[in-house]
């Protein structure tokens, strides 16, 4: 055989048997419950007296919020018998060990209003992440629109931490908070198409964990009359601002169970965007009232 025919065979096998370029790694899950891990203060059993009513928190930065732990009193910075969040996959106290965001005060408010009955909180959310990381049918492609893609399926995060929550006791899903939007507002495609959006998540979240009647609570910047003069007010970093606060109110507005409340400016860390302590546990208030009058 010709040694220029043998070489050029060898090299087609050995080309052949080379291995596949390895495929990307999918994002890890699970990302979303890491802040909501470090907000236990302890395994904690769930009391067998009253209801155990469970939140189900979601969003991006002002919902894993930057309230400092270390400005808190009591009873907010110490294990409370009746309220619990979801953290290291298991219930434990909720005693944040650093930051919190509004689901702190929304829980000692609510365990107030119901004094026979236990407060369970399960936070999804990471700071800086827009809506097509919640959708039911979320894929890579989609969230790397608002370049989220390796932050993983907060959607399937959502419904497996219900569930697995679910394994372990049984309780009422009370209702849904919503604090998002900031990173929609930066690309004004997403802006535009954020009702229907968020209309697929919460009808995907009602079918998946079968509460088909869930109520959603969406924090909101603005009231629908105050939208009308934020034109000066936008920053040109967020072109899409006035279509996502106007998709919040239009979502109360058009969906059956979704309330939308304006939470109005309050108070905030020196970059003028994140609420410090005192803005958190005001949050916290407003949605637990929102909770308690509907």
């Amino acid at each position: 055989m010709n040694i220029r025919i043998v070489v050029i065979f060898t090299l087609i096998c050995v080309l052949c048997s080379s291995p596949a370029a390895p495929k990307p790694k999918a994002p890890a899950q699970g990302q979303g419950l890491k802040q909501s891990n470090t907000m236990g203060g302890g395994k904690a059993a769930i009391p067998k007296t009253g209801k155990f009513r469970v939140f189900l928190l979601a969003g991006q930065s002002n919902m894993t919020g930057q309230g400092r732990v270390a400005r808190l009193n009591p009873p907010h910075n110490q294990p409370h018998e009746r309220i619990r969040v979801w953290a290291n996959n298991r219930w434990e106290y909720f005693v944040p060990k650093r930051s919190f965001g509004p689901g702190l005060n929304l829980a000692h408010e609510l365990a107030e209003h119901w004094p026979n009955d236990t407060i369970g909180i399960i936070k999804v959310a990471i700071g800086g992440t827009g809506i097509l990381s919640f959708q039911p049918d979320w894929t890579k492609e989609s969230a790397d629109r608002s370049k989220d893609g390796r932050k993983g399926n907060l959607y399937r995060d959502m419904i497996d931490a219900v569930k697995a929550a679910r394994e372990v006791s049984g309780f009422e899903l009370t209702a849904f908070g919503w604090k998002q939007g900031g990173k929609d507002m930066r690309y004004p495609k997403l802006a535009a198409a954020y009702l229907d959006n968020f209309r697929k998540m919460i009808t995907g979240l009602r079918k998946d964990l079968k509460v088909p009647k869930l109520p959603a609570f969406i924090a909101a910047y603005a009231t629908r009359e105050e939208l009308d003069n934020l034109e000066g007010k936008i920053n040109k970093s967020r072109p899409g601002a006035k279509d996502v606060i106007k998709a919040h109110l239009d979502a109360g507005d058009q969906i059956p169970h979704v309330v939308t409340f304006s939470h109005g400016e309050l108070p905030c860390h020196a970059d003028g965007i994140h609420y410090n302590t005192e803005g958190q546990l005001t949050l916290g208030k407003m949605f637990a009232d929102q909770i308690r009058n509907h």
